[in-house]
């Protein structure tokens, strides 16, 4: 009997023992919170929320089987880094999500790594108009000091070649694979637009329907405003276009204004609603026209300078709220 009572007491603290090693405890403040609740994926069907408390704090206890980063929701998302057993604190401002958060607890390296992984990720995106506007060393150097930086700080990870974190390893590589991919082939597809280049023609039409096209300009810097009727950003920036035209309307340059609205009569009833001016024309086809395929026109509004010569100052130029005088003055040589 002492001998069946001590194996399965030794059978309940295995088993005891394995339950508390595969316990989380998650935990955490909100400052500025934007909603009442948070948000944890433990996996593809499993999503746990819990309340903020009255100081804006909250606390997770789940089980986990493996090593990993899990998505954190709150106003924005994060990912943190799990592995069972851990325990981990984060605080993070609403306001400003990602720079904000810091870590205490278990696992401090690997997510601070998530974190610079995201901040990484979201450069190259927030800067993705700058690409276009780079020669290969320079986009090569690009790529080498961000996604480069972040394959070579996962590879130093003290754990990483443990088979715990075998998931975790094969998941961001691929992830790194994946956005080393979206990117490259973004630089590939913009090759034609970098500067230096001689501007694809196009054609497009004016209200009465007559047709233009590069040839229409030349020997005349041209600054090219693409817009569309649905893009809230590119009608924004449509006073400050204005602006520009009038201050440089006796240099040589001219400012078109192309709209890639798939159907005319929305083109037309806008140009009317808003008393649009200047040289206003329509790219027949809208998003399916080879204006828009040449140019690469998924984002929009997008700003392209091309000097008197028909070479191509900038495909990519920033907002006329920014800086693309500077382009336009780039373009004229003054």
């Amino acid at each position: 009997m002492r001998i069946f009572i001590s194996i399965s007491l030794s059978i309940l603290f295995f088993v005891s023992c394995n339950l508390k090693n595969n316990q989380v405890t998650f935990t955490g403040e909100i400052i500025n919170p934007t909603d009442a609740m948070v948000w944890i994926q433990i996996n593809d069907s499993v999503q746990l929320s819990t309340k903020l408390d009255e100081n804006n704090k909250f606390e997770f206890n789940f089980e986990i089987e493996e090593a990993n980063s899990y998505r954190f929701d709150h106003g924005g998302h994060t990912l943190v880094f799990l592995k069972p057993g851990s325990e981990l604190n984060i605080t993070l401002d609403a306001k400003n999500f990602d720079e904000s958060i810091t870590y205490s607890g278990s696992n401090i390296e690997e997510n601070e790594f998530l974190k610079k992984r995201i901040l990484i990720v979201e450069n190259l995106q927030a800067n993705r108009f700058e690409i276009p506007n780079m020669n290969k060393n320079e986009f090569d150097s690009t790529i080498n000091n961000s996604l480069g930086v972040w394959k070579t700080s996962l590879l130093e990870m003290k754990n990483i070649e443990t088979k715990e974190y075998s998931k975790f390893k094969e998941k961001e590589l691929k992830e790194l694979d994946d956005i080393n991919t979206i990117v490259n082939n973004f630089y590939n597809s913009m090759i034609k637009l970098t500067p230096g280049n001689q501007a694809i023609d196009f054609v497009v039409e004016d209200i009465h329907g007559k047709k233009y096209s590069l040839k229409d300009f030349k020997n005349t810097a041209i600054c090219i405003d693409i817009w569309a009727s649905w893009c809230s950003a590119c009608i924004k920036e449509m006073p400050y276009l204005e602006k520009l035209a009038d201050k440089y309307k006796d240099q040589n340059i001219e400012f078109i204004v192309i709209s890639v609205d798939d159907k005319n009569e929305v083109w037309k009833k806008l140009l009317k609603e808003r008393n649009l001016h200047g040289h206003q024309f329509w790219a027949n086809g809208g998003q399916k026209s080879d204006f828009f395929k040449n140019y690469q026109l998924k984002d929009l509004p997008v700003y392209i300078v091309i000097d008197k010569y028909g070479k191509i100052i900038k495909s990519r130029a920033p907002r006329p709220s920014e800086n693309l005088e500077d382009v336009i003055i780039e373009a004229l040589n003054i």
